[in-house]
């Protein structure tokens, strides 16, 4: 009975020392792993912080303004280039309340007028 107990404790070290050879070289594995993910983190972060700093230099509204006013020719909004719904309707040849009138972008009626927003620093002259 003695060598029974004896060989099954035997027997149970060994799976002991087995699974915790196995369970060692988990870790080892997962450590490997680890790092690897760290320092594909730390080179995304890099990634990442080089993109944001191309994005504000491509957003600037300094650059952007220079490029616009090569490229193209717009200018202010000039106040007789704004019309009334009415207005732009009559333009188009539509019906209008107000065949008999001449339609002129100065003469905004009260009712139905669109309301346009001054941008900053521009003077009405």
């Amino acid at each position: 009975m003695l060598r029974i107990t004896t060989f099954f404790l035997c027997l149970l070290l060994a799976g002991a020392a087995a699974g915790r050879y196995k369970a060692e070289g988990s870790v080892v594995e997962a450590r490997k792993e680890l790092r690897r993910i760290e320092a594909e983190k730390v080179d995304e972060t890099h990634r990442i912080q080089i993109l944001k700093a191309e994005i504000a230099y491509l957003e600037n509204p300094d650059r952007l303004q220079k490029i616009a006013d090569a490229r193209t020719k717009l200018s202010v909004t000039a106040r007789d280039q704004i019309y009334s719904s009415e207005q732009l309707a009559a333009s188009l040849g539509g019906d209008s309340e107000r065949d008999d009138e001449k339609v002129h972008p100065m003469s905004v009626p009260s009712s139905g007028a669109l309301a346009m927003a001054e941008p900053s620093g521009v003077r009405r002259e």
